[in-house]
């Protein structure tokens, strides 16, 4: 894994004088590094695939360097790049993976983790490995946006503005949201509150539960508001995702 490292930050040095919204990616990176291994553990793999399993945090956003390099924004929908898509092509691009992974029978796990990190659902065709370690990859980056979330990424007073309908609706359904509801900075936070609807293990509900991801974002987006129908709005989306929590970690 230090062999990998020091590749990675060989890679994004290439970056760097694009400022501090690179330095940003790269400790999100290493925090969702993290976060796999973590789940690798509670799920008693081996040593190798938890190793393997921090090496696809590591590289899950590798396409996101050169999107901010080029549009100077992370956003997938309006720079028309997915970035799951555009680091699978960095990584099979001359072999480059091979620089990070030493063992070839990893590599579609690697890439298929990589390239389907973002996705809304990934895909049926993947095998029952590649599945594993793109769910870990997966819940490991949304439990780092939902800690970023917590630490208060959004600054934007919401007196005025409610939920748009369709994010609001998919969360009382308790599902995951879809970016193209996005209309407001606000719906991105119900975004970011729906990603808990979409996680695959034990871990990851104890660790939203005992980090007090949920409640926390909540109750600083109700802070930030006098509107009644806003507040209720929240309120009414934390006691479905209380709900939700205590079930998925009992089962």
């Amino acid at each position: 894994m230090e062999e990998a490292i020091n590749e990675f930050i060989k890679y994004t040095d290439t970056y760097k004088e694009y400022g501090d919204k690179i330095d940003l990616k790269i400790k999100h990176s290493m925090r969702v590094k993290d976060n796999c291994i973590e789940i690798a553990k509670s799920l008693n793999l081996s040593e190798e695939d938890i190793e393997l399993a921090g090496l696809c945090g590591l590289l899950h956003d590798i396409g996101r360097f050169a999107q901010w390099q080029k549009y100077r924004k992370y956003d997938d929908k309006n720079t028309k790049m997915d970035h799951g898509d555009y680091g699978y092509r960095v990584l099979k691009k001359d072999n480059y993976l091979r620089k990070f992974n030493r063992n070839p029978k990893n590599d579609n796990i690697i890439l298929k983790a990589v390239k389907y990190h973002n996705k809304y659902e990934i895909a049926k065709s993947l095998t029952k490995r590649e599945k594993l370690f793109t769910n870990i990859t997966r819940d490991a980056d949304k439990l780092d946006l939902l800690y970023l979330c917590k630490v208060d990424i959004f600054t934007t007073e919401f007196q005025s503005k409610t939920l748009n309908d369709n994010v609001y609706k998919s969360l009382l359904e308790k599902k995951l949201v879809s970016k193209d509801y996005i209309e407001s900075e606000l719906d991105m936070v119900g975004v970011r509150l729906g990603l808990i609807y979409d996680l695959n293990f034990k871990y990851s509900y104890l660790k939203v539960k005992e980090e007090n991801y949920m409640n926390s974002i909540v109750e600083k987006q109700i802070k930030k508001t006098n509107n009644n129908d806003l507040i209720n709005q929240l309120t009414n989306i934390k006691n479905k995702l209380t709900d939700y929590i205590e079930e998925m970690i009992i089962c």
